[in-house]
């Protein structure tokens, strides 16, 4: 029997309230992660969460969203306040990377052209004064053209831009200083085209992430830089305040390989692999176990304990993701539903573990899903190696989503 090739598939798991999943209907909640068959014919290169929303990104530049509509999010189906299925936005070339913020989303092609749409009333599309509170279909940042775009990041109302000579411009609203502009005459403004962040000067920024109210920045030599909010501890500074202009993360561990900052917990991974968390303790989302029940903050970056070595993390509302280098998945914290969306809320599950009970400590994914009733779980006394492998991981509100990569027969998508 031949050996079945390698294919790179995206797995959803948590609460499916208005498609965000992406599975068609009926909508329900995934307590395990399950494999997105509509989109099993593509190998899929990039995955993001948004508030009720999700974009992936495909090898061949293909960009699909699904979820929440009622901003024009999703770039399609102009009329439909969700989605529950991928459809394909249709953009003049393929996209390279894409950013689902709360309530908009960006797109790079490799034209080097940035695309945004969705909520436009508080600059975040970065096109300048909007005539109407909603982009139903994809705007071009016209003034970002020719600047070398490699990267994007997307808040809950502001947005972040990365230059190929390491140059950061954001722009939105600038609550908390999410922006890092810094302030004038005592007030935050709104930035509706994007602004380069001039407290970053000299400084080669390599990679970009944005919470909902803040921003992160690694340079190339794995130096962290955040600014925004910041009231509890989740910017890593050591101080218990947001600020309004880029602060170096001198308390983090050298070598900063992947920085996931969120709304109140914030997950780094430095050079050796290991994975550091702080910030304020929501239903268990620093990891630390029952222990951190007596302190509920870590004011300083300390080690997640019971992870092996680590590849990349992410964070959602008061959830954790990482991703071992063994290609395990691992998650910890709140488990529940509660939270955006329109419709019904049909449960959680954003932790994959096959129930909404929250987890103090990291633990292991060990299902996988192919079909409404068909799965590979690693407990299985017939598995001998690991039948899947996770390359990353992303989260949303209330939902989560990653790259896996496996052996596929597509017999075992059907039901």
């Amino acid at each position: 029997m031949s050996k079945l090739p390698l294919t790179r598939v995206l797995a959803v798991f948590g609460s499916g309230t208005d498609g965000r999943l992406g599975l068609g209907f009926p909508i329900t909640s995934q307590l395990y992660p399950r494999i997105v068959a509509s989109l099993a014919g593509y190998s899929i290169k990039q995955v993001s969460c948004g508030g009720a929303h999700t974009a992936v990104v495909t090898d061949d530049g293909s960009l699909f969203t699904f979820g929440l509509n009622d901003w024009g999010q999703l770039g399609h189906s102009r009329e439909d306040k969700f989605v529950a299925a991928p459809i394909e936005v249709t953009l003049p070339d393929p996209v390279k990377a894409v950013a689902a913020g709360g309530f908009h989303t960006l797109a790079l092609t490799t034209a080097g052209e940035l695309w945004a749409w969705g909520m436009s009333g508080e600059g975040q599309l970065g096109i300048g004064q909007p005539t109407e509170g909603r982009q139903l279909e994809p705007r071009m940042v016209r003034s970002m053209t020719g600047s070398g775009l490699v990267a994007v990041a997307a808040g809950d109302h502001h947005s972040a831009a990365l230059t190929a000579d390491g140059q950061v411009y954001t722009w939105g609203r600038g609550d908390h200083g999410a922006l890092g502009h810094g302030s004038v005459q005592g007030h935050v403004p709104v930035e509706l085209v994007p602004k380069r962040v001039r407290g970053l000067a000299g400084v080669r920024v390599a990679a970009l992430t944005a919470a909902p109210y803040a921003t992160g920045a690694v340079d190339g030599e794995g130096q962290a830089f955040a600014w925004g909010h910041g009231t509890g501890w989740q910017l890593g500074t050591g101080r218990n305040t947001s600020e309004l202009t880029p602060v170096k993360l001198d308390l983090l561990p050298g070598g900063v390989t992947s920085l996931a900052l969120g709304q109140l917990h914030s997950l780094a991974v430095v050079g050796d692999g290991r994975a550091v968390v702080f910030g304020s303790d929501e239903t268990g989302s620093l990891g630390g176990g029952t222990d951190t029940l007596r302190s509920r903050v870590a004011r300083r970056p300390q080690p997640v304990p019971g992870l092996p070595l680590v590849s990349q993390a992410a964070v959602g509302w008061k959830h954790s993701l990482a991703v071992g280098r063994d290609g395990r998945l691992f998650s910890w914290g709140w488990s529940g539903a509660m939270g955006q969306g329109t419709f019904t809320d049909y449960g959680g599950g954003q932790l994959g573990h096959g129930d909404d009970q929250d987890r103090w400590a990291p633990e292991p994914v060990l299902r996988l899903h192919t079909s409404r009733h068909r799965y590979l779980d690693l407990r299985a006394p017939h598995v001998k190696s690991r039948p899947w492998r996770v390359l990353a991981a992303a989260a949303g509100r209330n939902h989560s989503a990653a790259v896996v990569e496996l052996p596929l027969d597509v017999r075992d998508l059907a039901d």
